[in-house]
């Protein structure tokens, strides 16, 4: 009988949108740098292309890094985690072998849209799980949160037949939820506003929509409305964990 195994494609979303904000500030400073260093149009353009250049790339190397497959197979006595990147030379590949009576905590985290399941260990070691995709057809499927539900259970009936005390899995906070995550999102949408301004602006004053001209606008003025949704959010499991946390009983109450 083959052991239990889910695979999912993990999205490190805070390197994402950390390596957007930075390339986007690289971008600002090389094109600062170039009015200052050029004293013509003819010097000033190719230092625009360099800046423009080193934002793309920088912007890609950060999207390839944050693709990686996690998967995790379930044994008799123990958890064996892989971890290797989408995109061969983008990252290291990792594996662990995790005992049952390593595991303190099973927890369900937020992550963009998705929750991820996280295997905390009793030294403080973290792995996180995320959803596969829902079947069906094209590009664009919804996570399978279901599926990744049955493999958490499946995860403690296996510790459990071991003669291991599974834990339950339960609410937790992920970075998008703690002071950091939080931080980086209200920058991300005060940025988004300004983008969005200069984008209504530029309508405003009569800037040409022709060709991708009009959906690239588009996109700049419903960014705010998408970042402000996960601002929203992380904000909402934050205040449910935390509450979650304060209604417990002390553990020898239980």
């Amino acid at each position: 009988m083959d052991s239990p195994a889910h695979q999912g494609l993990y999205r490190n979303t805070p390197l994402v949108l950390g390596g957007l904000l930075g390339s986007i500030a690289l971008l600002i400073c090389g094109v600062a740098a170039a009015m200052q260093i050029a004293s013509t149009g003819d010097e000033l353009l190719p230092l625009v292309f360099i800046a423009l250049g080193a934002f793309v790339l920088t912007f890609v190397a950060c999207m390839l890094a944050a693709l990686r497959r996690h998967r995790w197979i379930v044994e008799a006595d123990a958890v064996r985690v892989e971890e290797r990147p989408l995109v061969p030379l983008t990252g290291t590949r990792r594996f662990w072998r995790v005992p049952f009576s390593d595991i303190a905590s099973l927890s369900l985290v937020q992550n963009s849209a998705d929750d991820l399941l996280t295997l905390t260990t009793r030294n403080g070691d973290r792995f996180v799980l995320p959803p596969g995709l829902a079947p069906g057809k094209g590009l664009i499927r919804q996570p399978d949160q279901a599926q990744l539900d049955a493999f958490a259970e499946c995860l403690r009936a296996a510790m459990a037949s071991a003669g291991r005390d599974a834990p339950p899995v339960i609410e937790g906070m992920g970075f998008w939820n703690r002071p950091a995550g939080l931080a980086l999102l209200s920058i991300a949408f005060l940025a988004s506003l300004a983008l969005a301004a200069v984008a209504l602006w530029g309508l405003w004053e009569g800037a040409t929509t022709r060709h991708r001209g009009g959906e690239a606008a588009a996109i700049l003025v419903m960014l705010p409305a998408g970042i402000g949704w996960m601002l929203r959010r992380s904000w909402q499991r934050r205040r449910s964990v935390l509450r979650a946390l304060q209604s417990a009983p002390p553990a020898g109450e239980r």
